[in-house]
């Protein structure tokens, strides 16, 4: 037996969990990590009907079992790998994420790979930007022609990632004046569209409003922000992708098989039947999707805080669907968080800011407050009273502000029993935001990878220098004793879990600066980070998380362990596959 395996207590049976009638399936492994402080490794793990029923010593264990006369099957695929617990993204946007790859044209800044695997280049200029799209129009001409609701819809896009590029109303027009055409950005909070698609959605029409931008000259010039104001062209196709339940079943196949390469075995849809979406198609099509066996992960979904009458299952609809759903186990689909809206984005400067600080680029005022502190309270209050934790998306640390405050007045009156909500993105909460986080129980869910492909561009045009190197601040979190996660918010950055962990020990930019070196976790604190930290969010730690004896048997395998010495290579760590349940078992 291996040294430092041998001289721990490995030799876990629950022989209560154990069906003598069936066999036991041991898994080897050169090292099992289990993340359980008490037990941090072994040498095998073995499942039952989906359920751990062993971990520890390899010679120990089948001895145990057949002393007491179990039927062992052995695999041994993983004998010279690494299993740990399956990896977590507790925050995408999964129906999108797929539903764009298979129905938009993808523009980003950097490569991210396709529906089959391909890569689609990334364009790095506004010439070749141009270029392109006058490509697609050429190559999507028929459609467009067919109909007056047909756009050349794209995705991806961020100026800043183009030098600030203007992009605007006057630059699509050289497209096209013929066929809308639209530019959803990165973030997801915001498009840019050319005249005859704010003709045709009737935005000239409207009144002023701070999230419709305009040139000097008073004319509009196709910037468009948040999603209430984006609603009328999204109505009107732009961003339109088939939301219909098969292509929605499709889209979630997509995004599912996707995660699973990338090491997931459990996903969150934060934000599910999002207004985007028409209905209640998007619960509908994760419901179809787990009964025809179609979902490559498990799924939470966490309903949008706007959608809730919209929802339906059975008999019942609106909170009495939701807490049905939540009541009715399915191993593959559950109800997850309350999600709420408080801000926008940073890199599209309609994140809410303290009121002390202001963003770089002169001229750019303060992001909305989509949701003050009362009506969150309100919110939270109410998800609470259906037994609810919420997720409240907070980029600015002026919207972290009004979430703690909007907590705080909940808690005034009803302390807390177990609650967990948790702040998402939180990309500029302060050291005083964190203390009283810690205070409130309440758990920053950070998005780690966006100091990789947006750091340069927040220190040049948003938060600046000194800001960028507070953001994402996963040592302060730590310190704290907070349970924080790390995300990829795909269709914003690709699903990968590693990548994840990668960008929070490092804090590396693209051009490779690091930004913020006393804010980077240790390797070990990474994979915590994505195994056990993310089922704590999803208030599932009890069933996954960590390979302790009674939890899922979900794994993710890599080829070699990840630890300090590897942690410049982090994310480039072959994924060899994943098991979920004991026998769902995918190999890349």
């Amino acid at each position: 037996m291996r040294e430092g395996i041998n001289s721990m207590k490995m030799d876990n049976i629950a022989f209560r969990l154990i069906d003598m009638t069936s066999p036991v399936t041991l898994f080897l492994a050169k090292k099992v990590i289990t993340m359980d402080p008490a037990a941090p490794c072994a040498e095998c793990v073995a499942s039952q009907h989906g359920t751990i029923v062993a971990v520890g010593p390899t010679e120990t264990v089948m001895k145990a079992l057949a002393l007491h006369h179990c039927a062992i099957e052995v695999d041994d695929r993983f004998r010279e790998y690494y299993i740990y617990p399956g990896f977590s993204e507790h925050h995408m946007h999964p129906h999108m994420m797929g539903a764009f790859l298979r129905d938009a044209h993808y523009i980003g800044y950097v490569d991210r790979k396709g529906v089959d695997g391909t890569r689609l280049p990334g364009i790095q200029s506004v010439d070749a930007l141009i270029e392109r799209l006058r490509q697609l129009l050429r190559h999507d001409h028929a459609r467009l022609a067919s109909s007056a609701t047909q756009w050349l819809n794209c995705w991806g896009f961020d100026p800043l990632l183009l030098n600030n590029a203007d992009v605007s109303r006057d630059v699509l027009d050289q497209v096209s004046t013929e066929y809308p055409i639209c530019l959803s950005h990165a973030s997801g909070h915001v498009i840019n569209v050319n005249s005859r698609a704010l003709t045709l959605c009737g935005y000239e029409r409207m009144p002023a409003d701070p999230n419709l931008f305009c040139y000097e000259d008073g004319r509009l010039n196709g910037t468009i922000a948040e999603l209430a104001m984006m609603q009328p062209a999204i109505a009107n196709g732009a961003a339109r992708m088939d939301f219909s339940l098969e292509g929605l079943l499709d889209a979630g196949e997509i995004a599912t098989r996707i995660a699973r390469i990338h090491g997931c075995t459990s996903i969150t849809d934060k934000g599910t039947n999002i207004p985007v979406i028409p209905g209640n198609m998007a619960a509908e099509a994760w419901i179809k999707g787990a009964a025809q066996k179609r979902l490559h992960t498990r799924v939470i979904m966490e309903p949008w805080f706007s959608s809730i009458e919209r929802w339906r299952y059975k008999t019942w609809s609106g909170w009495e669907a939701v807490e049905a759903l939540r009541n009715e186990y399915h191993p593959r689909l559950s109800v997850g968080n309350y999600k709420l809206l408080a801000d926008g984005s940073i890199q599209a400067f309609t994140a809410h800011l303290l009121p002390d600080q202001s963003y770089v680029t002169p001229g750019k005022p303060n992001g909305l407050l989509l949701m003050d502190a009362d009506a969150m309270a309100k919110h939270i209050a109410l998800a609470e009273s259906h037994g609810m934790s919420c997720s409240i998306h907070t980029n600015g640390n002026g919207a972290t502000e009004a979430a703690l405050e909007a907590i705080a007045l909940v808690r005034a009156n009803n302390p807390n029993p177990g609650f967990r909500h948790s702040l998402e993105h939180c990309q500029l909460a302060t050291e005083n935001q964190f203390y009283r986080m810690a205070r409130l129980g309440v758990t920053p869910n950070l998005f780690a990878n966006h100091l990789y492909f947006w750091g340069d561009v927040h220190c040049k045009y948003t938060v600046g220098p000194h800001g960028v190197r507070r953001m994402d601040a996963c040592r302060s979190a730590t310190r704290y004793g907070l349970k924080h996660g790390v995300h990829s918010d795909d269709m914003v950055t690709e699903v990968a879990p590693l990548f994840s962990a990668w960008c929070a020990v490092n804090r590396r930019s693209l051009t490779g600066v690091v930004y913020g070196e006393d804010q980077c976790l240790t390797v070990d604190e990474a994979m915590r980070v994505i195994t056990y930290n993310h089922a704590w969010l999803a208030h599932q730690d009890d069933v996954r998380g960590s390979i302790e004896l009674g939890k899922w048997a979900d794994f993710t395998v890599l080829e070699e362990e990840a630890t300090e010495a590897v942690r410049e290579r982090l994310k480039d760590i072959r994924i060899i596959g994943t098991v979920i349940g004991g026998d769902d078992i995918m190999l890349n």
